[in-house]
């Protein structure tokens, strides 16, 4: 996949390869700014439309005539200050213009897609994350290893806590923690994220994300760990615009009374201009610091956007509720196989032999596995994926989504179905077709109850693997 022209690092949207090919086959998912003009806002995630010959149940058709999302837009004078390329979407006109990238071997980092938001009109959808578009594994930890070695250069000496954002960013806040242990074992790092599901005794604080489609997030209390407070504080999320969720979390931080000799911004792409420093700065002074913070920012890719909005077409309206599927579920205790929201303070290897030991397959040289996780729980989906890849399989990743995006060029497949939790809310499945992969894996942190039959039904055979590890084989081969 090449780059539009004249911005480095982006894509104008899916480029689609031969079935069952993944060469250049990932894609995923970075925030959304603002629909009002020239400001520089944050991103993040949306839709479902109903069943058609030849898709999954649930499964969005795509009319790539109408969505026609991301590609350049014909000439239109751009507005003063604003550079690079103009690509229009079905709600305004998008200008991006981009520094070249700072790891070029990875390719093409993001992708364009519409929200269905009424506060956001458009995403930058990382091709690295494997959230909305499969990544393989190799391609993944590649990613997570050059974000890590920039963080690494960053830091201040002493202890480290990482915490990154739920859903979309906790597998990479956990990756780069990985990638700081690997590259000074002595160091006290502790990885933290954040969560929107609660574990009984465990909630320390809360706050808000005001662009979301799903804004509150809470924070539980880990074991007392000398990384809380003191050293570097290292906030990682896929993107970020305005910095006002990297603010969010900084200042509810130092409402507790941490105070940290530096802080650094971590992000795939960075679309802020130095404004996310800013307002961590800002957010961050007060009881906990007395002076201004240092923050740092790291990034693969960095650039500026500004956003025309066709004063004759309105925001869609976010989803509605959705009837459960499963009983309500509350997370247990931390393990190998839930979503590290407890923290990590070392790291947890995926006990593969013993998933083998259950009865989970053996890998195959060549062939084409996609591992899928659901919701926060995509770390444990990309170990596997990994493990898998080291063993010959052509293996990747991606995960199950909150995030309501709108079908186009980047999003060409897309099932909706009811929650894995019994919130009822709906989720999505994006860029899946069971055709191009030899087998599917599925990773939940529920029993099988949390798995819909919708999501069954439009994935085929498949193993599943839940949050005690044991594996299941509904209708696998």
């Amino acid at each position: 996949m090449s780059a539009p022209d004249g911005v480095p690092g982006g894509s104008p949207g899916r480029v689609p390869g031969p079935a069952g090919s993944r060469p250049a086959g990932d894609r995923s998912i970075a925030k959304p700014p603002d629909a009002r003009e020239g400001e520089s806002a944050g991103l993040k995630d949306e839709q479902t439309l109903g069943d058609e010959p030849g898709l999954g149940p649930g499964e969005a058709p795509v009319d790539a005539e109408k969505a026609g999302h991301g590609g350049p837009a014909p000439a239109s004078a751009p507005p003063e200050g604003a550079g690079g390329i103009a690509h229009r979407l079905e709600t305004g006109i998008l200008w991006l213009d981009t520094d070249p990238p700072a790891e070029p071997a990875l390719g093409p980092l993001f992708e364009i897609a519409e929200r269905q938001n009424p506060r956001r009109a458009f995403l930058f959808v990382s091709t690295l994350l494997g959230r909305h578009i499969p990544v393989p594994a190799a391609r993944h930890a590649a990613a997570l290893g050059a974000l890590g070695a920039r963080v690494a250069s960053a830091l201040a000496p002493g202890t480290v806590l990482v915490m990154s954002y739920a859903e979309t960013a906790v597998g990479l806040g956990a990756g780069v923690a990985r990638a700081l242990r690997q590259s000074d074992p002595e160091r006290e790092i502790l990885f933290l994220p954040t969560t929107r599901h609660a574990v009984a005794g465990r909630t320390w604080f809360g706050f808000s994300e005001d662009h979301s489609h799903a804004g509150e997030h809470l924070v539980l209390r880990p074991a007392p760990h000398p990384a809380l407070g003191g050293g570097t504080l290292v906030l990682v999320d896929d993107e970020t615009t305005t910095g006002r969720t990297f603010a969010a979390l900084a200042g509810a931080l130092a409402g507790q009374g941490l105070a940290f000799s530096r802080i650094v911004l971590a992000t795939l792409t960075d679309w802020s201009s130095g404004a996310a420093a800013e307002a961590v700065r800002a957010a961050s002074q007060g009881a906990a610091h007395e002076a201004r913070p240092d923050v740092r920012t790291v990034s693969l890719v960095a650039g500026r956007w500004h956003w025309r909005p066709d004063p004759g077409v309105a925001l869609p309206a976010l989803p509605g509720a959705r009837a459960p599927a499963c009983p309500p579920w509350a997370p247990g205790p931390d393990g190998p196989f839930a979503a590290p929201r407890l923290g990590r303070a070392q790291e947890a290897p995926l006990p593969f032999e013993t998933l083998l030991a259950r009865g989970l397959p053996g890998p195959v040289r060549g062939r084409r596995t996609l591992v899928i996780g659901s919701g926060e729980h995509v770390w444990a989906a990309f170990l596997l994926a990994e493990a898998l890849a080291s063993h010959g399989e052509e293996a990747s990743f991606l995960a199950t989504t909150r995030s309501p995006i709108r079908p186009g060029a980047t999003i060409r497949r897309k099932l909706a179905f009811p929650d894995h939790f019994g919130l009822g809310i709906e989720m999505y499945l994006h860029n899946v077709d069971p055709a191009e992969w030899d087998r599917l894996i599925l990773m939940t942190e529920t029993g099988p109850e949390g798995i819909p039959r919708e999501l069954l039904s439009a994935l085929g055979p498949l193993h599943l693997i839940d949050g005690a590890g044991q594996v299941h084989a509904p209708g696998a081969p």
